[in-house]
């Protein structure tokens, strides 16, 4: 169906004027939704069942009434994807809507816990400081986000490694100063996202199927980049916990353990 009958048929319901959603998309960017990712915490040994990630689209609006007008057309026939790119206030519009896979702690609360307790293919209503959306639950999963030191080492030693990519985002320098032997690296240095961060979504650089593991030099880094994988399709990723500083000081001693040159904000942002 073509956008401009989808969002006459949308917004008629109500009468509603909606010429000046369009001017309001560029200052409210789909990052402003997606909190920055932060360092979760290490996986106990028993796993709750309950989902800590989902893959899901959604459509933002202003009223609760918009989102119900909607909701009535979807249910009705017409594409989620289609009324997305024509009504949504968020820049994944031009994605119909798809956030990709997102992790816990990713999103605003009320919208990722309405995800996860979502049953997948289910369309679910909720609202948030950014207004209301209209989310399509896509599929849901209780998956790790992070390896701990101890199991990563395990995995080398018993050679348990078979078809995992291992990327490592730190700097070339730092790279050169430790890193952790038994398995090949790409090195995706996180500062220079600019040139692979393209790349990387489009599966040039890496196989979205394939398990990923992600390290830096104490896990901020490799969790950023982790969360980015997810949202662009990777099946299966997670960050090393405390990243290589962590795994020398508890799995690898031969690693060693190096400072990184600089100090307050500046070394906090890089991880």
């Amino acid at each position: 169906m073509a956008p401009l009958r989808v969002l006459a048929l949308v917004v008629g319901l109500f009468g509603l004027a909606r010429a000046s959603a369009t001017a309001r998309v560029a200052s409210r960017p789909a990052s402003r939704l997606a909190r920055s990712a932060v360092l979760a915490s290490a996986q106990g040994a028993t796993e709750t069942a309950r989902p800590n990630q989902a893959r899901a689209a959604h459509i933002l609006v202003d009223t609760e009434e918009l989102a119900d007008a909607i909701r009535a057309q979807v249910e009705g026939g017409m594409s989620f994807g289609d009324i997305a790119k024509t009504v949504s206030l968020c820049t994944s519009r031009s994605r119909g809507g798809n956030l990709g896979w997102f992790s816990a702690g990713m999103m605003t609360p009320d919208f990722e816990r309405a995800c996860f307790d979502a049953t997948p293919g289910s369309l679910v209503k909720v609202q948030s400081e950014f207004g209301w959306h209209l989310i399509h639950v896509e599929e849901t999963r209780a998956a790790p986000t992070d390896v701990s030191p101890a199991e990563l080492k395990r995995r080398i030693d018993a050679n348990d490694v078979h078809g995992v990519q291992f990327v490592d985002v730190r700097s070339a320098d730092e790279v050169s100063r430790a890193s952790i032997p038994g398995v090949q690296w790409v090195n995706l240095p996180f500062n220079e996202y600019s040139e692979w961060g393209d790349k990387v979504a489009a599966g040039e650089l890496l196989e979205h199927e394939k398990e990923t593991i992600v390290i830096c030099h104490h896990g901020m880094r490799s969790s950023r980049t982790a969360q980015f994988m997810l949202q662009n399709g990777f099946r299966s990723v997670v960050s090393l916990l405390g990243g290589i500083d962590a795994y020398a000081a508890e799995a690898d001693p031969a690693v060693g353990r190096y400072q990184n040159e600089m100090k307050g904000e500046e070394c906090s942002s890089c991880g």
